[in-house]
């Protein structure tokens, strides 16, 4: 028995067991190569998660340090010293991080809401468990030990959706901050086994200087950022206990709305769900729900539309549909979960067995029930079906897999199946392909500015089948990177469970990137050279030989300064063939009398060349109480509704303020104005500040308020010389997506939202909010705010664990 064993086995007794093959403080070095870390079992290490390591249980922990930089320079030494000490016990695994600061003044570190803390200084721990370097569990802390969790999926980023049960606490020392952390085996899935090897990394962020800092040393000439993470080795004989979760949840809320009588209030409407995870083995869980809550407790932040011509996709926020979710994420957006939208009940299976990757969604919807009878007229439910199967291959993180959708309701289907692959070769390099079709009867498709039929909804039509198609090749190194994508997706191609914003096209896209960087401790420590095409093909014009009908190319020069601060300077060249569907509608008085209508306004093929843009903006994270960032931009574009040429200036502002430990500020503004270019003339004006402020009196409670103010102004639609379009004998203008609006008022929706919030841990919860809001007839006048809609909104649930 070796001297350091017996020392180490005299200071742990005796409140912890050591086995009898543990070593006491290994050490490995990640600068040297060190990346294989034997860590140790402790039976009974009586270790509480209270921020501070000075139980005997950390001095027997393997030691992980030796951290090189990432960002701004990669591969120096890093610029703070930081230790991670790591043991197990059979349920659990434990990680102590010693994180030193010259200068602990400029350590920014607030007692945040969950899932907040990225602009603090804080720690990532990525875990892969299934050691396949494809998918990661990620756990964040900061200095206090608030937290942060997800997904890391290879290719695709974190996914901070899902919720995790891990312990951790942390505080500010005077060298620095030190952060305790237990995560129970069973908030996450593992390979069955005796023995496992676990992937590893752990990342130290710190705001101040934009550094960011790796244990297993990260390169840019790697394709996946998994591929050079260490291993935990020796783990064996866990025994985390069967997973089983109850989450009941009673939800009231009383909603107001405006009438031609006055203003309504409806009566309170308490509802009731439950939500049930089970643990089939320690590779797969099901999960249940019936009649979930998937109520948002705030308002999406609203997005300028005026000329927009496609739909905008929203980022999904209900809790069921968030686990596993990377996992039915391909090329093309199949599965878009928004488009359940009130279910009754749900199931999920998610999963790892062996090489291939498990996931199951199904629903019940009773949206269509919600629908005027025109489009569903007997009433009946939809019906969904996602599955979706990946299989590993190779080891260079390399998948094959298929995809599988279908929603019906009564006679009308529609249904998806896809394959699809991504393979890795040559360290730096990644093909990927997707190809599958879609099968649909008694759905017709449903564009912005085509009609108003709701997106969706069944009405009689002929059967129809259509493919999709993608390919990329993308090359991702240290100094020169690219990425030339091919996507078709034909008119008649539809998914009602997925989204893809256009249809009827052929597309090509390139971007190209070169990089250099600056020495360390420099005034420019990064500079990125982007450029990028796109060409776009209706129809089979692509296949037929046919020019594109608009593309664009640009450049820009992205510079990393010192002391966290970014520079960006781009140009763009855009060209566009307009429609002349989009017209069929529109009129003007002809000199003989009588109208011209359609094609004869704009011509069969109008296109618009020679379109320029400007963009600069700038982003400074130097202070600790401050973030902010700015960007302007100047562009010349289509103004697609009236098919004449404009100009566009935008500006766009962010700033973070943390003026205490406990007080978040963010406010943002868009600001968009567009003008005709024949005269000079608005044709829009769109505006949307928005402000946030939370208060967090503890960990566990907080209060936040909200105030979003959307402002689009839009003129009457007019002719190139003018004259103002007629539709229906009358002069229009469109708002809101291309839909037809002569007949609505200017609205200025101003949205406040107040939130009262308890969340000891994931899914044990209280919320009380109220939301409002009102309408400002003349835009900044705030002059007879009457309340459009409003509600009380309260919430209880409580995580039944075994």
């Amino acid at each position: 028995m070796s001297f350091l064993y017996l020392a180490g086995a005299l200071a742990c007794a005796p409140v912890c067991t050591l086995p009898a093959d543990t070593a006491s403080s290994a050490a490995y070095d990640g600068a040297r190569g060190e990346l294989h870390a034997s860590i140790p079992r402790l039976d009974d290490p009586e270790v509480r998660i209270d921020g501070r390591l000075d139980e005997p249980a950390w001095e027997t922990a393997s030691v992980l340090t030796g951290f090189t930089q990432y960002k701004p320079v990669e591969g120096v030494a890093a610029s703070e010293r930081t230790e991670v000490r790591v043991f197990y016990t059979e349920s659990d695994l434990y990680l102590g991080i010693r994180a030193f600061a010259a200068d602990p003044s400029r350590i920014r570190s607030t007692l945040a809401e969950r899932d907040q803390i990225t602009q603090d200084d804080h720690v990532r721990i990525f875990l892969d468990t299934f050691h396949d370097r494809r998918r990661a569990f990620a756990f964040y802390v900061n200095p206090l030990g608030i937290q942060q969790d997800g997904v890391y999926s290879d290719g695709r980023g974190v996914n901070f959706s899902p919720d995790f049960i891990f312990h951790s606490r942390g505080r500010l020392t005077p060298d620095g901050y030190e952060v305790e952390v237990r995560i129970p085996l069973k908030s996450f899935k593992f390979p069955a086994g005796q023995e496992q090897t676990w992937g590893l990394n752990v990342i130290r962020v710190i705001p101040a200087t934009g550094a960011e800092e790796s244990w297993a040393p990260r390169a840019r000439n790697e394709a996946s950022d998994l591929a050079r993470s260490g291993t935990l080795r020796g783990i064996r004989d866990l025994r985390p206990g069967k997973l089983f979760e109850v989450n009941p949840t009673l939800t009231a809320r009383r909603e107001g709305i405006r009438e031609e009588s006055g203003f309504v209030r409806g009566d309170p409407e308490p509802d009731m769900g439950v939500n049930v995870k089970y643990g089939v083995t320690s590779e797969l869980t099901f999960d249940a729900t019936v009649n979930p809550d998937f109520s948002q407790v705030e308002a999406d932040a609203d997005q300028i539309t005026v000329n927009e011509r496609f739909a905008l996709s929203l980022a999904e926020k209900r809790p069921f549909f968030l686990e596993g979710a990377d996992l039915f994420s391909t090329s093309e957006s199949l599965v878009y979960t928004r488009a359940i939208v009130d279910p009754a009940v749900g199931a999920r299976l998610t999963g790892k067995v062996g090489a291939l990757n498990l996931a199951y969604l199904g629903a019940v919807d009773d949206a269509p029930l919600n629908s005027p009878a025109r489009y569903a007229p007997e009433a009946e439910r939809a019906v969904f079906h996602v599955g979706r199967v990946r299989r590993d291959v190779g080891s260079q993180g390399s998948t094959v897999g298929a995809l599988a959708t279908s929603r019906q309701v009564g006679d009308a289907f529609n249904r998806v199946a896809a394959v699809d692959a991504r393979i890795r070769f040559g360290e730096v390099y990644t093909f990927g392909a997707q190809a599958g079709g879609s099968w649909t009867r008694g759905w017709a498709p449903s564009e912005a500015g085509r009609d108003s039929t709701p997106a969706g909804a069944p009405v009689a039509t002929e059967d129809r089948a259509a493919h999709i198609a993608h390919v990329f090749l993308d090359r991702t190194a240290r100094r020169w990177g690219y990425i030339v994508t091919l996507r078709d997706v034909p008119e008649d191609f539809r998914t009602e469970t997925g989204f893809v914003r256009r249809l009827g096209i052929t597309e090509l896209n390139g971007h190209n990137r070169f990089t250099r960087y600056g020495a360390p401790g420099g005034l420019v420590q990064r500079v990125d050279l982007r450029s990028s095409a796109n060409r776009v093909f209706p129809g089979r014009g692509f296949w037929e030989g046919n020019g594109p009908a608009e593309g664009s190319t640009s450049m820009r020069v992205e510079a990393e300064l010192r002391g966290n601060h970014s520079l960006e300077l781009g140009w763009s060249r855009a060209f566009y063939t307009l429609d002349p569907r989009s017209y069929a509608g529109y009129s003007l008085p002809a000199a003989g009398g009588g109208f011209v209508t359609g094609d004869a306004l704009i011509g069969p093929s109008p296109r618009m060349g020679g379109l320029d843009g400007v963009t600069l903006e700038l982003e400074s994270s130097y202070f600790r109480t401050v973030d902010a960032g700015l960007g302007l931009q100047w562009r010349e574009t289509p103004i697609f509704a009236e098919g004449t040429r404009g100009e566009e200036r935008i500006v766009e502002g962010e700033v973070a303020l943390r003026p205490t430990g406990a007080l978040r500020l963010d406010a943002s503004l868009r600001r968009s104005v567009l003008y005709r270019a024949s005269d000079g003339s608005r044709y829009s004006d769109a505006l949307v500040p928005r402000v946030r402020a939370e208060y967090q009196l503890s960990r566990a409670v907080a209060v936040r308020g909200l105030a979003q103010y959307s402002v689009e102004e839009v003129d009457v639609l007019r002719a190139p010389d003018g004259r103002a379009y007629l539709r229906d004998g009358e002069p229009f203008r469109v708002r809101r997506g291309n839909l037809p609006a002569w007949d609505q008022p200017q609205l200025n929706p101003l949205r406040l939202d107040l939130l009262f919030s308890y969340r000891p841990s994931p899914g044990t919860m209280v919320f009380l909010g109220y939301g409002r809001e009102v309408v400002d007839e003349e835009s900044f006048r705030f002059g007879g705010l009457a309340p459009r809609v409003d509600g009380v909104f309260f919430k209880v649930s409580y995580l039944f664990r075994n």
